[in-house]
């Protein structure tokens, strides 16, 4: 299949690319650096709050992952992001898109969200709430997306371990692999599970 990774250049992008180049797929990399860029993949230098610039990245593919993350201190990116992705997917006719979210937009009750909670690290608030912006946008289009959050994320090898819970995180569960993160977003981009779902994945 012909997939299309944004940002590829981070830690679970980067995995991503590995894996699906593995697996006998084409890969496309946007990164804001072509220098970044993994290696044996056709790379698209842009900027994801660019329409123009995602627009033509997304023509002919089958797929899309996105493992964006905050642009600095710059929360926003991820909102115009969603914005320009939603819209070039409709207008490409590209209706699969699994993306990384923040474990803060996962259900805590039935009715509130894990970020609404009194407990909910201040610190970890602002990048949730950037995180709820995507998933409010991605709620009513038209899309066949997964969000997959993960709580803490250290940067390792897939252990192929990993618990998951559709809309909550696996009870008790603290942190998990970039590796294992990349792979639950490359397993679900490729056979096209967790359709319309927030998965949460941890140990």
């Amino acid at each position: 299949m012909e997939l299309l990774v944004f940002g590829a250049s981070g830690r679970v992008g980067r995995r991503l690319c590995e894996y699906a180049v593995s697996g006998g797929h084409r890969v496309t990399a946007f990164v804001r650096d072509a220098d970044r860029a993994p290696r044996d993949v056709a790379v698209v230098e842009g900027d994801v709050t660019d329409p123009e610039s995602v627009a033509a990245a997304i023509d002919g593919q089958d797929a899309v992952c996105s493992a964006l993350g905050p642009d600095g201190d710059d929360l926003a990116v991820l909102g115009a992001g969603i914005d320009n992705l939603v819209a070039a997917m409709g207008a490409g006719g590209v209706e699969r898109l699994v993306a990384v979210a923040a474990a803060g937009i996962l259900q805590a009750t039935p009715g509130r969200l894990r970020l609404e909670t009194d407990g909910f690290r201040a610190g970890l608030r602002p990048l949730a709430a950037a995180h709820r912006t995507v998933y409010d946008r991605l709620r009513p289009s038209e899309l066949d997306w997964t969000l997959v959050c993960p709580p803490r994320m250290p940067d390792g090898p897939p252990t192929n371990h990993y618990r998951t819970a559709v809309d909550y995180l696996p009870d008790g569960g603290q942190s998990v692999s970039s590796g294992d993160v990349a792979t639950l977003v490359y397993d679900a981009a490729v056979n096209g599970s967790h359709g319309c779902e927030r998965v949460g994945i941890a140990y």
